[in-house]
């Protein structure tokens, strides 16, 4: 990592925590999928637990070591046509399951945008780059409808990496009838269009809700939660 990439990183931290945002500590923080993983609180996790891994793109990492090291049951999602047809080419353990939908504040069609790069599998709900004639329908589901589905009562880690639709699904958990303890984000404030104060708005959210933040990834992207009651 280069000087210059370190150095936006400290300011970066150092404005969240002007904001106010700063992770408490977690002796069981553990990150899970190597350098571009995620760090969960493992104490929570055991082989029966729930686990929604949103945001597929093409890199499983952190669903595969969850599955070997907990042997639990990955559920994850994802309707990008790219992603969907690299899930396809993969072998893949009984206990991934994927399903080809995304997930949204109510079930529809969503408009994605295709990446720059042809090779990249990160549609995004932004249209980032003026790509407007490129743009695709996909089907996402609300958390509900997604867990109704599945005959799921809690979900004990949600993870969503969903490229700039997180703060509609955030502004909707309130309204939301299933438990979670845990949630891992990755904010896309680096999004042209998108400001920290959304993020920082999306984290009060979560508060409100009895979450509470126990990391920030090395990027300063990745956020995790938990219920401060568990």
């Amino acid at each position: 990592m280069s000087i210059f990439t370190k150095t936006k990183q400290r300011l970066r931290k150092r404005k969240l925590r002007q904001l106010g945002i700063e992770p408490v500590p977690c002796n069981s923080a553990t990150l899970y999928g190597g350098d571009h993983g995620w760090v969960i609180d493992k104490s929570m996790i055991d082989s029966e637990s729930v686990i929604y891994s949103v945001g597929v793109g093409s890199n499983i990492d952190f669903d595969l070591e969850l599955i070997d090291s907990f042997g639990v049951t990955v559920h994850a999602f994802d309707p990008t046509p790219r992603s969907v047809e690299w899930v396809k080419e993969q072998e893949l353990p009984k206990k991934f399951i994927f399903h080809p939908v995304g997930l949204s504040a109510e079930n529809r069609s969503m408009s994605f945008y295709p990446p720059a790069k042809t090779t990249s599998t990160h549609f995004s709900p932004v249209d980032r780059y003026g790509n407007t004639e490129n743009e695709i329908k996909a089907p996402v589901k609300d958390i509900d409808t997604i867990a109704s589905e599945l005959n799921h009562r809690k979900i004990d880690l949600l993870k969503m990496d969903i490229e700039g639709a997180e703060y509609e699904v955030i502004k909707a958990l309130p309204n939301s009838e299933i438990n979670i303890s845990q949630i891992l984000i990755e904010f896309h404030h680096m999004y042209k269009g998108i400001s920290i104060s959304q993020t920082v708005e999306a984290i009060n959210t979560l508060k409100k809700l009895g979450f509470e933040l126990f990391n920030i990834s090395q990027r300063t992207y990745e956020f995790s939660f938990k219920k401060e009651s568990l």
